[in-house]
C-alpha cells in the first residue's frame, strides 16, 4: 500500500462520516422545520378570528366616519341656513342714518318701551 492509498482510504472515510453527519443534520432541520410548521398553523388559528374582529371594527369605524361626517354636514347646512335668514332680516340704512339697525333690535327696544309704558300706567292707576 502506498502513501496515496492511504490518504485516498482516509479520504473515503471522512467522506462517509461526513455523509453519515450531513443526513443526521438534515433530519433534525427536518424536525425543527415541523415544529416550526405546528407552531405557524396553530398561530394562524388563532390569528384568524382576531383579523375577522378587526375587520368587522374597520367596517364599523368607516360607518361611524360616514354616520359623523353625514352629521356635520347636515349642522353646517342648517347654520349656513340660520345665518341666511338672520341675514334677511338686517338692512341697511338709506341715507344720512348713523348706523346700521336691526328689526329684531327695533323690536326688543319697543316692547320694553311699551312694558315700561304699561308698567308706570299701572303704578299711577294704583
Amino acid at each position: 500500500m502506498t502513501i496515496i492509498d492511504i490518504f485516498l482510504l482516509i479520504l473515503i472515510i471522512v467522506a462517509i462520516v461526513l455523509f453519515i453527519y450531513l443526513i443526521i443534520s438534515i433530519k433534525k432541520i427536518n424536525v425543527t422545520l415541523d415544529y416550526v410548521q405546528k407552531d405557524l398553523s396553530l398561530l394562524n388559528e388563532k390569528l384568524a378570528p382576531i383579523l375577522e374582529n378587526i375587520s368587522i371594527v374597520t367596517e364599523k369605524a368607516v360607518k361611524i366616519s360616514d354616520e359623523t361626517e353625514k352629521r356635520v354636514f347636515d349642522i353646517s347646512e342648517s347654520i349656513q341656513n340660520v345665518k341666511n335668514t338672520v341675514s334677511m332680516f338686517s338692512f341697511k340704512n338709506s341715507g344720512s342714518g348713523n348706523y346700521n339697525r336691526n328689526p329684531v333690535a327695533d323690536l326688543v327696544s319697543n316692547l320694553t318701551a311699551i312694558s315700561k309704558g304699561v308698567a308706570a300706567f299701572w303704578s299711577k292707576l294704583k
